[in-house]
Parts: structure tokens; sequence; C-alpha cells
């Protein structure tokens, strides 16, 4: 069993230690971590957890843990991944890996010199509708060959405001961001799941003039460019609620279409001919079930990759990748030109 530390018991936190029971395997709940001392103490009764720490440098000196989950405010990922490697503990991470490529980069050459695993809990690559879509794409049935797609994905909230311990997630001076990083990073890596690498970037930013909250990003729009070719239009949006399955993956093949979103998959066929050929629209199909939620998968594939059965999907080099679309996604706003990641990070950094 690898014995974890939870340093953080908000949502995310509470989310890891459901997580970890559900999975009933491989991982076990060593301690919780939370700087807040009555928060801490009544989280901990209500999860059954004995052991707290108000410090999570107290964590990393307990020689009966193994691992800790860092679940903090986004630019504290970075520095306690950085002692946490140094004390020899192995690290799952909170999405995103951290705030920067460059802040990525040292996290992971801070595990590989401390010969630990850095993982991310991304749980958007366990969904089902990711593993279905992916097959989907691979063996090209039923729609035949991809040749482009789109993904809508928002709701609406004119005050990008979340409420009591979880308001520093949109308030960038408390080491909060826009939808674009906060629920971007999930769509993002989604995307590589689905599709395969991103290859360059390109879009545009919006603010609505009902939009209370012009110092971030209200909604994100434009076209990832795919390694294998293939363009995709993205909206990633905190403006405009997309009603009933306008959003999700529209995916298009030389031999049909296919809609998927949150709730099932719906197939729309084409006899082969010309511009006249017949559209056949096809029952709304629900997705394979999974034995274990996402929020699940993700630890066991955590523990997997620490003991070395498996690697998973969400490895640190896998997510900066995503976090590096995320960069690319504003500096190609701020800019108004494509990004190339390449060229913009460097193969080595893309690995």
């Amino acid at each position: 069993m690898l014995r974890t530390a939870i340093i953080g018991t908000g949502w995310a936190g509470t989310r890891h230690v459901e997580a970890i029971r559900e999975l009933g395997r491989k991982l076990s709940v060593a301690a919780l971590v939370d700087t807040d001392a009555d928060f801490l103490a009544e989280r901990a009764r209500e999860l059954g957890i004995e052991k707290t720490y108000t410090d999570y440098r107290d964590a990393l000196a307990d020689d009966s843990v193994d691992a800790v989950s860092i679940c903090t405010p986004h630019e504290l990922h970075c520095p306690m991944a950085l002692e946490a490697a140094k004390a020899g503990k192995h690290i799952l991470c909170e999405k995103p890996l951290a705030l920067h490529v460059k802040d990525a980069t040292r996290m992971i050459r801070a595990a590989e010199r401390g010969g630990v695993t850095l993982y991310v809990a991304e749980n958007n690559a366990y969904t089902a509708q990711a593993r279905y879509l992916r097959r989907v794409v691979e063996s090209g049935e039923p729609i035949g060959e991809l040749i482009f797609a789109v993904h809508v994905w928002g709701f609406r909230m004119e005050r990008f405001r979340y409420p009591g311990r979880r308001e520093w997630l949109t308030r960038p001076e408390m080491g909060g961001t826009g939808t674009w990083m906060l629920h971007g990073i999930h769509t993002i890596a989604q995307i590589r799941r689905i599709f395969g690498e991103v290859k360059t970037v390109y879009m545009r930013e919006h603010h609505a003039g009902t939009f209370r909250t012009p110092e971030i990003e209200g909604s994100m729009v434009g076209v990832l460019t795919l390694e294998s070719g293939v363009p995709l239009a993205l909206a990633q949006t905190c403006e405009s609620r997309p009603g009933g399955d306008m959003k999700g993956y529209q995916l298009f093949g030389d031999r049909g279409s296919l809609k998927g979103w949150d709730e099932g998959w719906r197939v729309f066929a084409h006899d082969a001919g010309d511009a006249g050929s017949a559209v056949r629209a096809a029952a709304v199909q629900p997705y394979p079930e999974q034995p274990l939620s996402p929020y699940a998968q993700e630890m066991e594939a955590f523990a997997d990759t620490v003991s070395g059965a498996a690697v998973g999907f969400t490895t640190a080099r896998s997510e900066r990748r995503s976090l590096a679309v995320v960069e690319a996604g504003y500096l190609s706003a701020a800019s108004g030109k494509p990004v190339d990641l390449e060229a913009r990070f460097g193969r080595g950094r893309l690995a």
C-alpha cells in the first residue's frame, strides 16, 4: 500500500480521499494536511482519519508517509513538489502540474534526481467518453478517417468567482487563474487523450459586455492543429452556457460524423456517393460502463506508475504537454498569431 498524505483538504483533497477508498487497493490515506487547524480537525473527523499536520513539511519528514497528494492553490504546486522530491516522497499533483512549462520542467527534473514518481491527477483523461472516442479515432469506426473535429465546453458565470475556501481558484492574486487554465487544462488533457498530440495553437480571447470579471479571460476560441494534420476547432467559455447536446465533441469523418457529449454519443452515417447522398441518424448510445470512477482510475494509475506495473496516461511529462498548449493559447491570444509548440518550447520539453 502506498501510504499517502493529502496536502490540502478542500474539494480536491477530499475527492482524493474518497477515490482512494473507492479503489480499495494499492493506496491508503496516511494523513491529512491543511493550514487551517479548525477546518482540518473537522474534515479529519468527517473522513475518519486520525493523523493530521498543519505544516506539510512535517508530513514530508514522516517516515510512515510514502507519497504526497498536492491539492493546494496552483502556485504552490511547484515549490511543494520540489521539497517532496528532495524528501524522497512520490508525488501526485492536482492539475495543472504548474502554471508555467519552465516550472513543470523543474519539477520533473527534481523528481528524477530524487528517484521518485511525479504524476498528475487529471481525471478527464480517464472518462468513459475519452476512452470511447479514442477508440473511434484509432479504429476509424464508425465514421471512417477523421477529417476535422470540434469541441465546445463551458458555462455562464457573470462574475467569475467561487465561494468560500474555493475563492482562490479564480483570483490570480491568490494563486488562481481564468477559465482557460482552470478548466481548459482539463479540456486539453482530454483532447490529447482522444486525438493525440497538438502541433500548433491559435486562440483568440473574448469578453462579453455582461462579463463582470474583465481582468481574466471570458472565452478562448480558436483552432488546434494536431500532429496528425487534423484541425480541431475549440471553444472554452465561462460567458455562455451551451444548451443540451451543443457542448461536447463533434467528429467528422469520410464515412459519417459523430456527436459525443457527457451523457452519450450519436452517429450520423452517410452513403458513399456525391453530395446528394443520404445521411442516417442512429439512436443515442451510452458509453461503455467503467468499473471505477475516473478519480479512482487516476489513483490506481499513479500507484501502478510508482510500482512499475504500468505507466499511466497522465505522467508529469505528458501533462507538461497539456500545460504547454494552455500556455501557448495565452501567448497566441496576446500576439494574435499561431504558436508552434516545438518552436516555442523545444522538442526536449515536449518529450
